[in-house]
């Protein structure tokens, strides 16, 4: 399988507070002169009209706060417990869940409403200005959306506050994918008081669209410099008691013009760089036995039947979840056929490599015929079923599930469960479901990709 290269990520130039002065200033306002004695330190910032502007910044990533990562796994673990990689997504909740994720998310919020409606309400009582509003700048927390950042700006700002008439928030959000590139602008006015309305937010935002083609033209020109310093929006990753947690990076929705439709991940791997899924032993009955040792007769594990079943029982012994161990059938004339070309091969060594050759081609024609599930297509009677959950950027976090599946007339299907939530992506579990479907005698692998949380 051919892989494309990953290209280093861009990197763009923050939003300063002189961006907004110009955005304020192109759309006809003014810096709030500053009041002399006590009052000094609650003014707001701007008179735009006649309304009075306070300019909050949202500089950090709230989600990589430790007090708050803690409260997040343990709201997360109460409906994705016993799983290695938990989704941070609060549609994944209870509505009371979701209602305190929320609260969880809101602080810098909180605090940006609380000290901006104290120094909105002492400007307007010493200028008489006569609408109050609270510009909301999303500058570095990524973990929200621009709608989450106007919905909690909204709430906090209704529920908090009598002395401000409307909120106004935007943002600048960068994707890329080391090819494509785009930067989101958004600029939303909420009305809070319905009898003072912002009368100069057209003026403000046809400034801030103005600041949003500056900013981009500096971008693609060069001109961001040493200044370049915001990554693109990426997953959000937190480790909690050996648990990793996961806000996936927002899906593109359309195919990249470089990639295709499928942008490459960090750790994706190919099916020739996967590691080993499972461990092979040789399997053959009495007879095969006495003409291998035939063969080998210096060899101890060949001399009795009870000898080589003691072995067969010991590897057997070793096998795990995640690297069965796998007996594959062989035969003395298949194996001397095979050293003929394996010179090197010798003693009961070259029978366990005659044995892991076969399994290897074998897996690799299973692998390859593997197929994608279909409501169209019905099922054979036996298969292994493969279900990976793709999860944001980082194929390292990709969660998947194996089962033998059996189906039967006019009833529902069997399924035994083989692996449940290993933290394996889609590649390595179809290659470790042909490892079990060798060991199980099944010729059938069917797969399916939840691409609910993918970077697409």
């Amino acid at each position: 399988m051919r892989k494309l290269p990953l290209l280093p990520l861009p990197v763009i130039r923050p939003l300063l507070e002189k961006d907004l002065d110009d955005v304020v200033f192109e759309a006809g306002g003014r810096r709030v002169e500053e009041s002399a004695g006590p009052n000094l330190l609650i003014n707001a910032d701007y008179l735009l009209g006649n309304s009075v502007i306070e300019l909050k910044m949202l500089d950090d990533e709230g989600l990589l706060k430790p007090e708050r990562q803690t409260k997040i796994a343990e709201l997360f673990l109460q409906t994705q417990h016993d799983r290695p990689v938990v989704v941070v997504d609060p549609r994944l909740l209870s509505p009371s869940a979701a209602h305190e994720y929320a609260r969880i998310m809101e602080g810098p919020i909180k605090r940006a409403v609380s000290k901006g409606r104290a120094q909105l309400k002492q400007t307007r009582l010493r200028i008489g200005a006569s609408t109050t509003i609270l510009l909301v700048i999303n500058n570095g927390f990524a973990a929200l959306t621009q709608e989450e950042v106007v919905d909690h700006v909204v709430r906090r700002a209704s529920n908090d506050s009598n002395e401000i008439d409307g909120v106004v928030v935007g943002g600048c959000y960068f994707h890329s994918d080391g090819f494509d590139s785009v930067a989101l602008w958004p600029l939303d006015y909420k009305c809070i008081r319905k009898g003072r309305p912002f009368q100069e937010f057209e003026a403000l935002k046809l400034a801030w669209d103005k600041l949003a083609e500056k900013h981009t033209t500096e971008f693609v020109m060069g001109e961001h410099g040493l200044d370049a310093k915001k990554e693109p929006v990426s997953d959000l990753v937190f480790e909690s008691d050996g648990v990793t947690f996961v806000k996936p990076a927002p899906a593109w929705g359309k195919p990249s013009t470089f990639y295709g439709h499928k942008r490459p991940r960090r750790n994706a791997k190919s099916f020739d760089e996967l590691s080993s899924v499972a461990i092979t032993i040789p399997l053959f009955g009495e007879l095969e036995r006495r003409r291998f040792q035939r063969s080998l007769p210096d060899e101890p594990m060949l001399a009795s039947r009870k000898a080589w079943e003691a072995y067969v029982r010991t590897a057997l012994s070793t096998s795990e979840v995640l690297k069965p161990v796998v007996p594959v059938s062989v035969t003395r004339g298949g194996w001397e056929s095979w050293r003929r070309h394996h010179e090197g091969a010798i003693g009961l060594h070259s029978i366990a490599e005659y044995a892991n050759s076969r399994f290897n081609r074998r897996a690799k024609e299973l692998m390859l015929a593997a197929s994608e599930m279909s409501d169209e297509r019905a099922p054979p009677r036996r298969y292994i079923a493969i279900g990976t959950e793709v999860i944001g950027q980082d194929a390292a976090n990709d969660v998947s599930h194996l089962a033998v599946v059996r189906q039967r007339r006019n009833a529902l299907p069997e399924i035994r469960n083989l692996v449940a939530a290993a933290r394996i992506g889609h590649e390595e579990a179809v290659a470790l479901g042909a490892a079990y479907a060798i060991r199980e005698g099944i010729d059938h692998l069917f797969y399916r990709n939840d691409l609910r949380f993918a970077w697409t």
